[in-house]
């Protein structure tokens, strides 16, 4: 029986560490993307303003700058 418990114990033990380094992990990323965001409004910003044309970016990246423009890429 206690076998069974350390077992059950070792196992909650490494699925919380795996649980913990998942939510750092995610939070990495949503600092990322956030910088990312900024990134990109900031470049789309900058090229509207000299003139350059987004016709020659895709048609996904162009898609993508209006929606975080009306506000729907969050």
């Amino acid at each position: 029986m206690n076998d069974q418990l350390n077992e059950m114990t070792k196992a909650i033990t490494r699925a919380d560490i795996a649980m913990k380094a998942a939510a750092w992990q995610l939070e990495a990323q949503r600092a990322d993307i956030d910088m990312l965001r900024k990134c990109l409004f900031e470049l789309a910003y900058t090229a509207e303003e000299h003139g350059i044309n987004l016709v020659n970016l895709t048609k996904t990246s162009q898609d993508t700058i209006v929606a975080m423009r009306l506000g729907g890429f969050k």
